[in-house]
C-alpha cells in the first residue's frame, strides 16, 4: 500500500481522501522531558533521540514544534487533518525565499524537517518551470551543522582525515562546520574499522595520538630564530622565553641542532652566562607569554603573521587590555567587604572627614542667665 501511495505521489495523481498528518513520536511528559534535556541540560538531538529510542530527526521535530508556541511564534496554518493550508505553505515559501536555515523555519513555523525539505523541492520545481531564479541556499550559503553537503565536499573532508589532519584544521580549510566534520569522521572511522583499518595517527578506538599539523607546534621561523640565538651563545631558557617556546621543547631542539652540527663536523658553542647578578631586570608584563595557554594563543597568531609582527600585535593588545583593566578598577566602586580588606591591610585608614556640630542650636549666655533666674 505504501508503494502505491509513493507511486501515485510521483505521478501527481490526486484523490479526495486525505489522511491525517503524522503524529509526533513523543507525547505528553516525554515532550516536556525532551525540552528540558535540550534547553537546560544542553543535550544534542542525537542524544535525546537515543535516550527515548527514536531517531535524531524525530527528536528534533518534537522539540522544535513544541518550542514554536512557547517562544511566541505563530505556527503555520493547518486544516482539520493537520495538513498545511495554502496560507501556511505561502508563509513557509516566504521563509525559504528569505534564505532562512531549516532549523529556523522549523522553530518559527512549527513544522518538521521533512516538510521543509519537501516544500523546498516543490518550490524549486515551480520556479524552474516558470523560468524564475532558484531559491537561495539555506542560511544564505553559510556553513553550519545542518547544511547539506555535496558528495565532492564530503570526499574532500574524508581525504584530509586520511592525511592525518584534525577536525579544526579541516573545518578551517574546507569551510565545513566542525559538527559536520565530526559526523563525517565518525562514519569514516566505522567504515575503516569494518575493514580492519584505522585513521592515520589514531588507535583502534579512534583516539588521535599523533597530529600531522597543530596550532601548538613550534613554527619553522621560531626554530630558525632559536638556532640563531643558540649560535650567538644565548642560554637556552632565555632564548626559549623570548621566542615563546617551552623549555622542554627548546632543549630538545637544542639537542637536535647540536647533533646536526656534529654531523657537519662543527660544535655548538657554549652559552654565555652572566653569572650571579644582584638585581633582576624589570620584566615586561606584555612579553613573553606567561602560561602555556598564552603561548598557544600567540602561536595561533603565527599562522597568519611573522614573528616580529605577531610579537608587536601581542604586546600592543596586552598593554591595551592592562590599561583598560586599570581604568575600570579606578572607576569601580568598592564593596563594603573590599573596603574592610583594604583597611585591614593598612592600604586605607579611617579618618574624620568633617566636624559634626551639635544638633541643638547654640544659645547666647545672656539668655541662659535669664532662664536661670
Amino acid at each position: 500500500m505504501h508503494a502505491l501511495q509513493v507511486k501515485a505521489h510521483k505521478l501527481g495523481l490526486k484523490t479526495t481522501h486525505k489522511n491525517p498528518a503524522p503524529k509526533p513520536r513523543l507525547q505528553g511528559e516525554a515532550v516536556e522531558e525532551a525540552i528540558r534535556l535540550r534547553e537546560i541540560e544542553n543535550w544534542s538531538f542525537s542524544a535525546i533521540g537515543k535516550h527515548f529510542g527514536v531517531c535524531e530527526a524525530s527528536a528534533c521535530n518534537v522539540v522544535t514544534m513544541a518550542l514554536c508556541v512557547r517562544r511566541g511564534y505563530r505556527p503555520a496554518e493547518r486544516d482539520q487533518h493537520g495538513r498545511l493550508t495554502a496560507e501556511g505553505i505561502e508563509r513557509l515559501r516566504y521563509a525559504l525565499k528569505k534564505g532562512f536555515k531549516g532549523i529556523e523555519i522549523q522553530l518559527r513555523l512549527g513544522v518538521s524537517a521533512a516538510c521543509v525539505s519537501e516544500q523546498r523541492r516543490r518550490y524549486n520545481r515551480d520556479l524552474l518551470a516558470r523560468g524564475k531564479a532558484p531559491l537561495p541556499p539555506p542560511g544564505g550559503g553559510q556553513a553550519y551543522s545542518g547544511v547539506k553537503l555535496s558528495s565532492a565536499k564530503r570526499r574532500q573532508v574524508e581525504d584530509l582525515f586520511r592525511e592525518g589532519l584534525g577536525t579544526q584544521k579541516i573545518s578551517e580549510r574546507t569551510g565545513v562546520s566542525r559538527t559536520s566534520c565530526t559526523r563525517i569522521r565518525t562514519r569514516l572511522f566505522r567504515r575503516l574499522r569494518r575493514k580492519g583499518e584505522a585513521l592515520p595517527g589514531c588507535d583502534s578506538a579512534g583516539v588521535r595520538h599523533v597530529h600531522a599539523e597543530s596550532i601548538r607546534f613550534v613554527t619553522d621561523e621560531q626554530k630558525a630564530l632559536l638556532r640563531a640565538a643558540l649560535l650567538d651563545r644565548t642560554p637556552v631558557q632565555r632564548a626559549a622565553r623570548e621566542l615563546a617556546i617551552g623549555a622542554s621543547t627548546a632543549y630538545r631542539l637544542r639537542d637536535a641542532i647540536a647533533a646536526e652540527l656534529a654531523g657537519e663536523g662543527r660544535i655548538l658553542p657554549p652559552p654565555r652566562r652572566p653569572g650571579r647578578v644582584r638585581r633582576e631586570p624589570a620584566r615586561d608584563s606584555s612579553w613573553p607569554p606567561a602560561s602555556p595557554q598564552e603561548i598557544y594563543a600567540f602561536r595561533r597568531l603565527l599562522a597568519t603573521m611573522g614573528f616580529a609582527e605577531a610579537k608587536t600585535y601581542w604586546q600592543d593588545s596586552r598593554r591595551q587590555a592592562a590599561r583598560a583593566a586599570r581604568e575600570a578598577a579606578a572607576t569601580r566602586r568598592l564593596t563594603f567587604e573590599e573596603q574592610l580588606a583594604r583597611v585591614g591591610s593598612g592600604e586605607l585608614r579611617i579618618t574624620r572627614g568633617f566636624v559634626r556640630n551639635h544638633l541643638e542650636p547654640r544659645l547666647s549666655e545672656s539668655w541662659c542667665a535669664e532662664a536661670r533666674c
